[in-house]
């Protein structure tokens, strides 16, 4: 089995995803099924409350919060909302939400009974994180070539 059987690949999960320059910094734009973006955003808020309670932040973890709470507002926009819904992020943002999916599948898949809509949305987690790498990996060629930097 090859790869792309085994795993759905970008083009597959994200529609339409164009890569676009914002003040030097690559970001993409694509499209999002209402099923695996509600999960994300699920992941996403669940990590913010658990891994940023802390007494003290520092400041990079402070800037990091924050750089996830407005991912998080920004995906909790189109909640409820059927079809396709639109999206947008850097490299950063998109490790965030891997950072989020793997937590939230460490945590909440366990061998006990688990109701239909939490396997559904454990199962489209896990479906969600190989894509994601792959958009990393095209977003952060893409941060070269706006540096002006070689690929290869």
């Amino acid at each position: 089995m090859s790869r792309d059987d085994a795993t759905p690949n970008l083009s597959r999960v994200f529609d339409d995803v164009h890569l676009v320059n914002d003040d030097g910094r690559a970001i993409a734009t694509f499209t999002l099924e209402q099923g695996p973006r509600e999960a994300l955003a699920d992941a996403l808020s669940w990590h913010l409350t658990n891994r940023f309670q802390a007494p003290e932040l520092d400041t990079e973890t402070v800037l990091e919060l924050r750089a996830a709470g407005a991912l998080a507002d920004r995906m909790d926009k189109h909640r409820g909302e059927g079809g396709r819904a639109p999206l947008r992020g850097d490299s950063t943002q998109a490790r965030s939400l891997i950072e989020a999916a793997w937590a939230y599948n460490a945590k909440r898949a366990t061998e006990t009974y688990q109701p239909p809509e939490e396997r559904a949305r454990l199962e489209q987690l896990f479906a969600l994180v190989d894509p994601l790498f792959d958009l990393i990996s095209d977003l952060e060629r893409a941060d070269k070539v706006l540096r002006g930097s070689s690929m290869f």
